[in-house]
């Protein structure tokens, strides 16, 4: 490989981009049989759609591919570099296109968040007469970030953080793909890639991207290259195994004791090790309300913020909010007062159903 076609190549994340939907990673619950993008591959229609989830989950080339399998033209356009008058600029040719052929123009707006309130707006009046088919793509919820006349105008479509399996399949196939991929023979262990997958957090172009920079200038690539490109040790930790339920009631048994250097240990070596951070607030909010409950109310809400600041800001900043929750929570007075009542009104509730089903069923 010589050096001027490495500089003239694409990223590893664009030469790796799925051509077809049989190449998607993840995102089953959008893709399966009856579900949402399935039926609008089947379907005469096509509606506006907002691409809503984590970065690198696929938004742009779910874009890419339904302009392709319904043959209509896609124009990019990215939230943060555009303005008003390229916007419209592109619309009122797409709408001129649409009146001369019947052709319709797929106007994807990449960070579409980032355009305010007015900006947004432009793109009604096209959006309602069909010249147009926007899709836009966000990593923010669109109920927050779009104004409520774009939100009816669309179906919003949630992409999820994909697995650390599909980000290995993912590794493997660039690994694999000789044209595409990485193009030479490497000599890599499998879980120098299981590595990479989790630290990527489920974001697959930052997966490729550090998979593209261990492998420069190496024919062999170990788990101590790796530690050396990033500055971070390499921890064994897989969140479908027992480990990672382990790792969780200790971090809850923690805090339930009051020990707070330990649930903060706990915590900290779930957040290196690459844990979905979403799952651990979950269980921080559940366990303000069950272990501490009418002990220290303010619990609740505490935990309910770490989980909104991680919405708002994403990682590593949320990191923050999450070690103050769970000082808070190891420090606030315990009460099982919540949960008891709760149990104990679900019993009381079922035996009253049974005892009135038995009342008005009658034997035969």
């Amino acid at each position: 490989m010589t050096l001027f076609r490495s500089r003239s190549r694409p990223p590893l994340s664009v030469r790796m981009r799925p051509k077809a939907f049989s190449e998607f990673l993840g995102q089953k619950h959008i893709l399966g049989s009856g579900a949402i993008i399935a039926q609008i591959l089947k379907a005469d229609i096509f509606p506006s759609l907002i691409l809503y989830g984590p970065p690198g989950t696929g938004k742009t080339t779910l874009a890419l591919l339904l302009a392709r399998a319904k043959q209509v033209r896609f124009i990019y356009l990215n939230a943060a570099v555009s303005n008003v008058r390229e916007l419209r600029s592109v619309l009122l040719s797409a709408r001129e296109r649409f009146n001369k052929t019947g052709l319709r123009t797929m106007v994807f707006i990449d960070e579409i968040q980032r355009f305010n309130a007015s900006q947004q707006e432009v793109l009604l009046p096209f959006v309602e007469e069909g010249s147009s088919i926007f899709v836009g793509a966000s990593v923010e919820n669109p109920l927050f970030v779009l104004v409520p006349a774009l939100n009816s105008r669309c179906l919003v479509v949630e992409l999820k953080r994909l697995s650390d399996q599909n980000v290995f399949t993912g590794l493997r196939r660039a690994l694999q793909d000789k044209e595409r991929g990485v193009d030479r023979d490497l000599e890599i262990d499998d879980g120098v890639l299981w590595a990479i997958a989790k630290r990527s957090d489920g974001d697959m172009r930052r997966a490729y991207t550090l998979l593209e920079m261990v492998c420069a200038g190496r024919d062999k690539v170990t788990e101590e290259d790796l530690e050396r490109l990033t500055g971070k040790k390499v921890i064994y930790y897989d969140r479908k195994s027992d480990m990672h339920y382990d790792t969780i009631s200790s971090f809850i048994k923690a805090m339930r004791r009051g020990d707070e250097q330990e649930a903060t240990y706990w915590l900290s070596k779930m957040l290196y090790a690459g844990e979905d951070p979403r799952f651990i607030v979950r269980r921080m909010i559940i366990f303000a309300s069950e272990d501490i409950g009418m002990a220290d109310p303010n619990a609740l809400v505490v935990a309910v913020s770490a989980y909104h600041a991680l919405q708002v800001i994403g990682l590593p900043e949320a990191e923050f909010a999450l070690m103050q929750a769970c000082m808070y929570l190891s420090r606030a007075p315990k009460s099982p007062e919540v949960k008891e009542r709760l149990f104990a009104l679900k019993e009381h509730i079922e035996k009253e159903q049974t005892k009135v089903a038995k009342k008005f069923i009658q034997p035969n």
